[in-house]
């Protein structure tokens, strides 16, 4: 695992052929900036505040045109570092691993926290159930996952597991052969998309419980953009961060305005576009958020470095940024000053990355 996570980039080196050029090659545009985002193949979605805020015309209001490329997972992550694609907003762990060795990308912006689902092969569901008996089974997750570091933390810290002792990790490249794999009994629990859940379950897999049972609220996809680009284009970014949050003011408080502008942008079922974002049966326990929560990343990061999985030498903040997203709301803040909605997303920015280094933001 430890090769698989300091080599991952590897993967993806083919991929980078199929992609169009990002930030440094532009097409000429009727609006001021451009930005391309990658879109994993295997869904419709890409960030609902995204997705939200280019429907709501918050994008084109703030002269900002997001183009979108298909990309293979592996891939993705590459062709950010390597500059073929301007931003990302899914994954973490392979982000991470990437800053870690130096190569020229920013996170920048939050994601999603939340949203995987904890199942189990039909023959040891029961006994499952209770995670003390965990103890001598094997567990399924997607290579280089948020779930690995948080089933591992937990099944350590609080459950007194012996990690590939008592407890064994298997890895996957997509959900696709992790269920496959539950299923054949290869391995006795797993750790799914909320996306793939029911047809999980319509396989046979048993469903036994959101993955934030585990740990409420645990840092997930971030956003990241190539370092080059970020910083020859700031003002771009901004303007995307500025436009998610006030998708974000519709995604908390207006659910069908919500549901319709994310069903107009991936042309998906209005109904299963609620049951992916709202509805706490099948959400499992997502919540979208553009705040970049340094502080939360940060226990991530410090638990790769612990485990040896990423090697030592750069610290988390010198490629993270935090700045922006504060800029960006300031200026949300001072566009909207009645709102109180903003204000308090202030207050939870300064909560929650406050473990930044030489961090100065306490007051509007």
């Amino acid at each position: 695992m430890k090769k698989s996570v300091k080599n991952f980039g590897l993967l993806g080196a083919m991929a980078l052929s199929l992609l169009c050029v990002g930030c440094n090659e532009k097409k000429k545009s009727a609006v001021s900036y451009t930005l391309t985002q990658g879109k994993q193949a295997t869904s419709p979605f890409i960030s609902p505040l995204v997705q939200i805020a280019d429907e709501e015309g918050y994008f084109a209001e703030y002269d900002l045109k997001i183009e979108t490329q298909i990309v293979d997972r592996s891939g993705a992550f590459e062709a950010v570092a390597a500059g073929k694609l301007d931003f990302l907003t899914f994954e973490l762990v392979p982000h991470l691993s990437y800053g870690a060795q130096g190569s020229d990308e920013i996170l920048f912006g939050g994601t999603l926290t939340g949203g995987m689902a904890v199942m189990a092969n039909k023959n040891v569901a029961d006994e499952v159930r209770d995670i003390h008996n965990w103890k001598g089974k094997t567990i399924g997750v997607k290579l280089l996952s948020t779930s690995e570091l948080v089933s591992k933390y937990v099944l350590r810290e609080e459950y007194g597991f012996k990690i590939d002792d008592e407890v064994k990790y298997k890895f996957y490249d997509s959900n696709e052969p992790l269920i496959a794999a539950v299923l054949k009994g290869s391995v006795d629990i797993a750790f799914v998309s909320q996306a793939f859940v029911e047809s999980a379950e319509s396989q046979g897999v048993v469903y036994l419980f959101p993955e934030v049972d585990l740990q409420k609220d645990y840092v997930c996809c971030r956003q990241v953009a190539n370092g080059t680009c970020f910083k020859s284009n700031k003002e771009a970014f901004k303007r995307l961060l500025k436009g998610e949050i006030r998708a974000y003011k519709i995604y908390l408080e207006d659910e069908q305005l919500a549901v319709d502008s994310i069903t107009r942008a991936t042309h998906q079922d209005s109904d299963f576009v609620r049951r992916t974002y709202y509805s706490p049966q099948t959400s499992q326990g997502a919540r979208y958020n553009p705040d970049p929560n340094f502080n939360g990343v940060l226990g991530d990061y410090q638990i790769l470095l612990d485990w040896d999985y990423v090697p030592r030498g750069v610290e988390l903040h010198e490629f993270y940024n935090i700045s922006l997203y504060a800029d960006a709301l300031k200026e949300v803040i001072a566009e909207f000053p009645n709102e109180q909605f903003y204000k308090d997303m202030w207050n939870y920015f300064v909560e929650n990355n406050n473990k930044y280094p030489d961090f100065s933001y306490t007051a509007l």
